[in-house]
């Protein structure tokens, strides 16, 4: 009987470390996108000027700032970047090893971490160059000391749920919202059966607004600006999906009666809640919700299933333990395809021959953010700006019918398109493209043109 109870204490450390092993083992590529490429080019600039360009972007500044730091010390590259992330991720999978398991117990602790790393895109974001994970610990960690906090009333918990939620907040926006919830709930929950902790939960609301007021005008600024110029143009069928996804896994644990308590409904109530909204905003408002954003939630999720099967039998959770298992690797064989996918080294390794330091590239969409930064050297021509553009240095944006007076006969030059971006009319009328190269980087496919004046 000892023999087995240390082989079940030992399990969530050997669960940890391979899911941990797992996400590692992504970090080993050169491949990245768009959104990862701006955050490589604004890391390069000094602390001020990257707070300067988040303003007029959507993003709160945290993320960015403490990878500077990061890559300060260890070194600025695509490796590095993508280890940052990872750290996020054990963090968030660490919690399943101390607070989960220290509140809670073992199978929790266990199946908590399953989930996570069975999620459907979960090890992507991984190792993705954006806040996405670091949300997701700190959201994650906001939601369980909130929990703890109402369930023992101990002033710790409460301190470091208002700490959390910080962070979370000058992270993301909508771990801002997802953290928003999460005080909401907590207050209406002390008002109607609790309210020896409302002096405790005044004084963190009051706390929170002063840690987050020097952000507070930035963000309304930032919110106007994308109620009228945001990139999405529609609801994202995704999106949907995976709220429907979560309606069905939460009315399954919830049909059990023994689930119908603080820690589920709590959890059901956070993860659903910035969905609605994100989706309510995006139908009747303006297009601003994109399924990604709700990944933010990923470890309450995690949480709610871990909740929602600590009442079934021992056999239903080893069945559960072992399907979550399947789909961790699948996830993680998936994700190395993905993220492992040979062909923007293929292409650079050809069309690094065809090309030099003094050849002229031309876009007139995103496709700008890879090629500025695989070619520093060279000149990049933008026909589109928006202000947060800034970040990246090595770009010229200026109005098409001025690319012909930058442009010399006896220039090489190349146009790089999204293979979903229409080829403008300006450069159809007054240059013979020749299609030359494709690559695929991350969900996008890219077109290279040879460009020639007629």
């Amino acid at each position: 009987m000892k023999n087995l109870k240390n082989q079940s204490n030992k399990l969530p450390y050997i669960i940890f470390g391979i899911l941990s092993l797992f996400s590692i083992s992504l970090i080993f590529n050169n491949n990245l996108w768009f959104d990862e490429s701006y955050t490589l080019s604004l890391i390069q600039h000094n602390f001020s000027k990257i707070i300067e360009i988040l303003k007029t972007d959507m993003h709160p500044p945290l993320y960015f700032l403490s990878l500077k730091v990061f890559c300060m010390i260890f070194g600025y590259s695509i490796h590095i970047t993508k280890v940052f992330s990872v750290l996020g991720y054990i963090a968030t999978l660490s919690l399943g090893l101390t607070v989960i398991k220290k509140h809670f117990d073992n199978t929790t602790s266990i199946i908590y971490m399953l989930t996570v790393g069975a999620v459907p895109m979960s090890l992507y974001f991984s190792v993705q160059q954006r806040s996405y994970q670091w949300c997701i610990f700190f959201v994650t960690l906001s939601f369980i000391e909130a929990l703890l906090f109402i369930e023992n009333h101990k002033i710790h918990h409460c301190v470091i749920f208002v700490i959390a939620s910080l962070f979370s907040a000058y992270n993301h926006l909508y771990a801002l919202l997802a953290v928003g919830i999460i005080f909401a709930f907590v207050n209406i929950y002390i008002i109607l059966k609790d309210r020896k902790l409302l002096k405790a939960i005044i004084i963190s609301y009051i706390a929170m607004v002063a840690g987050y007021s020097p952000w507070i005008i930035p963000l309304l600024n930032q919110t106007k600006s994308a109620a009228g110029n945001f990139w999405l143009k529609g609801v994202e069928p995704l999106s949907l999906i995976v709220f429907a996804s979560g309606i069905i896994v939460s009315a399954l644990i919830l049909a059990k009666k023994d689930n119908r308590k603080l820690p589920i409904i709590f959890a059901i109530i956070s993860i659903l809640s910035v969905q609605i909204i994100g989706l309510f905003v995006t139908i009747f408002i303006r297009p601003f919700y994109i399924a990604r954003y709700c990944n933010e939630v990923l470890g309450i999720f995690a949480l709610l299933v871990a909740f929602g099967t600590k009442n079934i039998k021992v056999k239903a959770k080893k069945v559960i333990c072992i399907c979550l298992s399947i789909l961790s690797i699948g996830c993680v064989v998936v994700t190395g395809i993905f993220e492992y996918n040979p062909s923007m080294k293929n292409f650079f390794n050809r069309f690094d021959k065809v090309t030099s330091s003094s050849d002229t590239f031309i876009y007139s969409d995103s496709a700008f953010g890879i090629m500025s930064y695989y070619y520093p050297k060279n000149t990049h021509i933008c026909t589109y700006y928006e202000s947060w553009f800034s970040a990246f240095d090595n770009v010229q944006y200026i109005n098409k019918k001025k690319i012909k007076s930058k442009i010399n006969s006896s220039d090489t030059v190349w146009f790089v398109k999204n293979t979903l971006t229409k080829t403008p009319m300006y450069l159809k009328e007054n240059y013979k493209l020749k299609s030359v190269d494709t690559f695929k980087c991350d969900f996008n496919t890219f077109q290279v043109y040879s460009v020639q004046k007629k």
